[in-house]
C-alpha cells in the first residue's frame, strides 16, 4: 500500500472553502482514478489571526501499477483547474509519499561516478512521426531511404533508425539519432546532394513532423560498453515557462540520480535541447533529452517503472497534484530496440 500525503498551507478564514472544495469537485474522482481518502488532521487546533493553518490529507493506493494507472489519469485539463482552485485558497501546498519501511529496508543509491563518461562529437536526435494512415510499404520505403542515404551522407559517424514500440507515447513513430564529429560537419551535410535532394524529400513525403534536436551534454555515464540488441529509451522534456534556473538544476540533478538508484539502466545521456533547421513540428520547443539504454524491455517496463525512486520522487516534477510541478505534463516518451550502444561509440 502506498500513502499519499498533501500538506497544505492555509489562511484559517478559507479552510473550510479549501474543505468543501475537496468534498464537492476532487475525492469522489480522485476515487475512481485509485486514490482513496483515508483521512485529514489540521494543525494548529485553531484558527489563528497571525498564522496559517496546516491541513494534512492522506489518501493510499493499493500498489505502484495503480500508482501508474491513477497518474496516466492526472495529467488532464479538469484535474489542473482543480489545483489552480486549490493554489487561490491556500499559500503553499506539497504532496509527499510514506513509506513504513525501516531505514535498513530503503532502497540505496549506487556511487555510479566510475562510470561517468565524456560525450565526443555532436550528436542530433530526431523523433519522425509519420503521415495518417501510412502503409508499411510506405514506411519500409522511408526506412530504406533514410538508411541508405545515412551511409552515404558525408562527415556521418554513426546512425540509427529504429520504430518506436508504442508511438502513442511518443512524438514519433520512428527514433532517429545521428552522430557527426562536430556541428560544422553536421551543417555540410545537410548542404549536400544526400540530404537535400533524398533525405528532405523522404521526410516531406511520409512525415507530417520532425521533431529534430541538438544535443548539448550535461551528464553522460557507460556501465556496459558492450550493450548490443537491447533498448533505447528517449524523453523529450519542456520545462514550464518561468521555471528558475536553481529548480531546473535540481530537476536535472534528481533524474541523474536516477541512475545510481536504478541499476538496469546501463548507460545514459542528459542533454539540454536547442532546435535544429530541420525541425518541422509545430509545438513548443523541448528542453531536454534524456536517454537510456536498456538490456531488455522488461527492464525499462518493471524495474525502471516500479522503483519509488522514479514514482516518489522524479514524477513530482511531472505531477500538477505535486505542488512541485516544473515540467509539462506533455512530454515524448519513446522507446525502440538498440543494435548497439551509442552511448558508447560516442564516447570512445
Amino acid at each position: 500500500m502506498i500513502v499519499v500525503q498533501d500538506r497544505i498551507e492555509i489562511a484559517g478564514a478559507r479552510l473550510e472553502a479549501l474543505l468543501q472544495l475537496f468534498c464537492d469537485e476532487y475525492t469522489e474522482q480522485a476515487a475512481l482514478r485509485g486514490l482513496h481518502f483515508i483521512e485529514q488532521r489540521i494543525s494548529p487546533p485553531v484558527k489563528l489571526l497571525t498564522a496559517p493553518n496546516t491541513l494534512w490529507l492522506r489518501w493510499q493506493v493499493a500498489d505502484a501499477g495503480a500508482w501508474w494507472a491513477m497518474r496516466a489519469q492526472s495529467g488532464v485539463p479538469a484535474v489542473s483547474r482543480f489545483w489552480e482552485k486549490v493554489d487561490a485558497l491556500c499559500m503553499s501546498r506539497e504532496r509527499i509519499y510514506l513509506s513504513d519501511s525501516t531505514a535498513a529496508q530503503l532502497p540505496e543509491a549506487e556511487d555510479v561516478s566510475p562510470f561517468i563518461v565524456t560525450t565526443q562529437g555532436y550528436r542530433e536526435t530526431a523523433q519522425l512521426a509519420l503521415n495518417d494512415n501510412i502503409d508499411d510499404a510506405q514506411r519500409s520505403e522511408l526506412e530504406a531511404i533514410l538508411r541508405e542515404a545515412a551511409a552515404t551522407l558525408p562527415g556521418l559517424q554513426a546512425a540509427s533508425l529504429s520504430a518506436n514500440f508504442a508511438p502513442e507515447y511518443a512524438a514519433g513513430h520512428y527514433t532517429w539519432d545521428l552522430l557527426f564529429p562536430d556541428s560544422a560537419t553536421a551543417e555540410q551535410a545537410r548542404q549536400s546532394p544526400t540530404w537535400q535532394a533524398t533525405i528532405n524529400a523522404a521526410l516531406a513525403r511520409h512525415c507530417k513532423a520532425c521533431h529534430a534536436l541538438r544535443l548539448e551534454t550535461i551528464s553522460a555515464g557507460v556501465r556496459r560498453r558492450t550493450l548490443t540488441n537491447g533498448i533505447k529509451r528517449t524523453a523529450y522534456f519542456r520545462l514550464l515557462p518561468g521555471t528558475a534556473a536553481e529548480t531546473a538544476q535540481r530537476f536535472e540533478q534528481d533524474l541523474l540520480e536516477m541512475t545510481g538508484q536504478i541499476s538496469r539502466i546501463l548507460n545514459w545521456r542528459l542533454s539540454r535541447a536547442s532546435t535544429l533547421s530541420w525541425n518541422t513540428a509545430d509545438c513548443a520547443p523541448w528542453t531536454y533529452v534524456w536517454e537510456q539504454e536498456y538490456e531488455s524491455l522488461d527492464d525499462l517496463l518493471g524495474p525502471y517503472m516500479a522503483h519509488p525512486h522514479h514514482w516518489a520522487h522524479i514524477d513530482r516534477w511531472f505531477d500538477p497534484e505535486s505542488g512541485m510541478q516544473a515540467v509539462d505534463v506533455n512530454l515524448s516518451h519513446a522507446f525502440c530496440a538498440l543494435g548497439t550502444s551509442l552511448i558508447a561509440i560516442e564516447t570512445r
